[in-house]
Order: C-alpha cells, then structure tokens, then sequence
C-alpha cells in the first residue's frame, strides 16, 4: 500500500512526539529514583589518588580539593555541609582537641577553592545528558569515592571520620560502602535524608511555616524557581550561586539563630552545580536505612537541642546504625562545633579515647 507523503509527515511527526513523551517519562521516572547506587562506589577501580601539592589534595587526574588542618596527633577528617557550602576557617570545638588530634579540613569537589568543573551546560546537549554528566562528576558516588583517596593520601588505615548536616550524610554513605575503612564516625546534626520522604516536614515547608505572611509571596516565587529543574541547565554557576545566596535570609529570619556563628561564606565559593548533583543523586525517593547495618565503626550522634530539625531525625540515625549513640546538646542548634565549644569537646574526646 502507498502511503501518501501528508500521511508520512504525519506518521513522523507522531512518532517524534511520541519519543519526546516517552523520553520526558523516562527522564521524570529516573527523578523518582536515586541515581546514587548503593554498594557500587567500593567496587570502583579509580579510587587510587595521584598526590599532595602544597595546600591541595589531587584525588583525580585534573581534580584537586583545597585542604587545611589544626592540631597535632591522629587525624580527624571533617565532611562539610551545605550541601556545597565549604568550611573557611577552624572549628573551635575541634581546636580544642588538636592536642591530640590533627582535623582535616577540604572543599568538595565542586565546592569553594577545589576544582569546579561546570560553569554553563553545552546547549545542544539533551537535559538527560547534562544530569549524566552532573551527577556522574560531581554526585554521591563520587564525594564518596573522593574520601577514599583521601584516606590513601592521609595513609590511615582506618580513618576517624566527622561529617556535619549533609556531609554526615556522606560520610555514613562512606561508612556503609567503606566498614573496613572506618575506626569511629562522628554525626553532627545529620541532614533528614536518610530516608526521603521522611515524614518530616521537609525544609522548605518549614521554613514557609517560620515565616511571617507577609514573606510568603516572595518565598514562594523564589522556591518556584529554585525547584525548576526544567530550566537549571540554561543557567551558569554565578546565577545559581545567586539564587542559592537568595534563600539564606528566607532560612536565618525563619530558624533565628540556628546558623548564628558560624562563619559567613561569599556566595562565590558555594557549589551550586554540585548542590544540583547532589539532588539528582538522592532522587525524590530512597530509604538507605538497611545500608546502615553495614557500617562497624563505634558511632557518636551529636544533636543540638535548638536545631531546626527534630530530635526524630538523629533518632533514625541511631536506630539503623548498628554501633551508634545518641547524645544531645543542651542550647545548641545547628552548629555546635562553633557555638557550642566546650559542650562538643565532652562528648567527643570520651569518645574518641575509648
């Protein structure tokens, strides 16, 4: 039968949109699901570093990550925040250990002074390639993969490992992957990621609650935006930087004090790109509890009382890792290791001496 050209424009044309759909539902169920996959990171066969120049850890061919330490002794390596937020200056909560311990600070890849691959996505490419690329340089795997070379660098067997919000997440991801590879692992505040959803409110929702009516126009034009990972990829870092800079009065005017001392961050070093690998490698949906089970290390979980988040978040912690106490922090918030000095040293130097 001849089909005639009108109908084959057609066909094509339906075919195309047809794709377009599938490719769009394809790309919207991949979102449900973490692109970050458990158990994978140890298998790796690129986990050997290349070396230490100067003030920079090179953990990749191309790839160095800005470090600085304090104290003298045995190291603590310190996982930050933010996510994609670096950690410009010491703790004095854990200066107050350096008679005995050496804490090692470093910038993420992706994040303040180590290397930032991304500045603008290639146009041309598909939004699926640029979240395989995003995600598959800067993401979980990777943070994680870079903690292990880390460890070759600093030639600990067993590392002491210390991670703040997000990067208590990481490093219980590193702990999970890595249980040979961990002596004791310090939890500070951990992110409510754990499991997502969680059955908490999550962070925007809370933060729209703390604040007044009369912020809630703007809050909500600004979350539009931020949550339209439709569009991210017609920005570049500097415009991301600046949305990511946008919400911090948003979150200080709804939480008070809770981020009150520690040290301000020009929002020129935030790691927005990486912030956005981060999101695609949790996905809209994970319950990473079981990993837990895998980790061996002798865990201490710092909660500060005044934190934004509940008590209910550490609490989960607690319950999935095998080893792990709980301890809570009377008038502390979100940042403990520099508001709360000598209330952490307590908790932490029993700890680690035992």
């Amino acid at each position: 039968m001849r089909v005639s050209g009108k109908k084959m424009l057609l066909f094509i044309v339906i075919l195309v949109g047809l794709l377009f759909a599938g490719g769009g539902a394809f790309v919207w169920w991949m979102m449900q699901q973490p692109m970050f996959k458990l158990g994978t990171v140890a298998q790796r066969t690129d986990l050997t570093p290349v070396g230490i120049f100067d003030d920079f850890w090179e953990v990749s061919p191309g790839v160095k990550l800005k470090h600085f330490s304090t104290g003298e002794g045995r190291n603590i390596l310190f996982v930050h925040g933010g996510p994609g937020i670096p950690t410009m200056e010491s703790a004095p909560g854990f200066d107050l250990l350096s008679d005995e311990y050496r804490v090692n600070y470093y910038d993420q890849r992706g994040v303040g002074r180590s290397t930032r691959p991304f500045d603008r996505f290639p146009a041309e490419d598909s939004s699926w390639t640029k979240i395989q690329l995003l995600e598959n340089t800067l993401g979980i795997s990777q943070q994680l993969a870079d903690i292990e070379r880390i460890r070759k660098l600093l030639g600990d067997d067993k590392l002491i490992l210390m991670g703040h919000s997000y990067g208590a997440l990481l490093a219980s991801l590193y702990a999970a992957e890595f249980p040979e590879n961990v002596d004791k692992l310090i939890l500070l505040n951990p992110a409510d990621l754990l499991v997502f959803p969680s059955g908490n409110k999550g962070l925007f929702e809370n933060v729209r609650e703390r604040l007044p009516e009369r912020d809630h126009k703007a809050y909500d034009k600004w979350q539009r935006r931020y949550l339209d990972l439709g569009q991210i990829f017609k920005e570049d870092e500097a415009s991301l930087q600046q949305l990511d800079a946008d919400f911090l009065p948003f979150f200080i005017k709804a939480t008070g004090d809770t981020i009150e001392g520690a040290p301000p961050v020009s929002p020129d070093l935030f790691g927005s790109w990486y912030t956005r690998a981060q999101f695609f490698g949790l996905g809209r949906r994970h319950d990473w509890s079981a990993h837990m089970g895998n980790i061996t290390a002798d865990t201490l979980i710092i909660h500060g009382s005044k934190d934004f988040q509940p008590l209910a978040v550490s609490e989960l912690y607690e319950q999935a890792i095998p080893n792990a106490q709980l301890v809570e922090i009377e008038e502390a918030a979100h940042f403990p290791h520099f508001n709360n000095a000598e209330a952490l040293e307590q908790q932490l130097r029993p700890f680690l001496n035992k």
